[in-house]
């Protein structure tokens, strides 16, 4: 169980400094805007997820008051989202592009499986790593989407160009 405590306290404490020092301070607002989008998406995702049963967390920050596990899912992915957002490159190629999104989902899928191995944080039920890796990937592309979809337009931030 201490193990467990100490393991949330290194992700809110990686998840802020990875976030200071990860996205440069002109695109903070950027970062904050993909930290919120993705947290969005993950509880519309999670709460099925955790209450049939796919996903569980017996050790968790709130246990009388949610099945969720918080930190991981509302804290630490969403901060490793939003640096993965800020530095994605716009104007490279397809494959360069899919070779980033690729690294991200596996080195994040890798981390969920080694928390889901070794801990008592997290629980596959009916999910398994390819499973989880389907999900994060999902979670990651809608979450790019929509934030893509909502900074399309700039002049909303920089007022009228004349």
């Amino acid at each position: 169980m201490l193990m467990e405590r100490l393991i949330l306290v290194a992700m809110w404490l990686f998840g802020f400094v990875g976030f200071i020092l990860f996205i440069p301070r002109k695109n903070r607002r950027k970062g904050l805007f993909a930290f919120m989008m993705f947290q969005s998406i993950i509880w519309l995702c999670d709460m099925p997820a955790f209450k049939y049963g796919l996903l569980s967390a017996p050790i968790r920050e709130f246990p009388k008051a949610t099945d969720l596990a918080l930190t991981i899912n509302y804290f630490f992915y969403p901060a490793l989202f939003s640096i993965f957002y800020v530095h994605k490159k716009v104007k490279d190629g397809l494959w360069s592009r899919f070779a980033y999104f690729f690294v991200w989902v596996s080195i994040i899928t890798l981390c969920d499986i080694v928390i889901e191995r070794y801990t008592d944080l997290l629980e596959y039920g009916l999910l398994t790593w390819y499973g989880m890796w389907i999900y994060i990937g999902f979670l990651f592309f809608v979450s790019r989407v929509c934030c893509n979809w909502f900074f399309k337009d700039n002049t909303l931030f920089h007022g009228k160009q004349t």
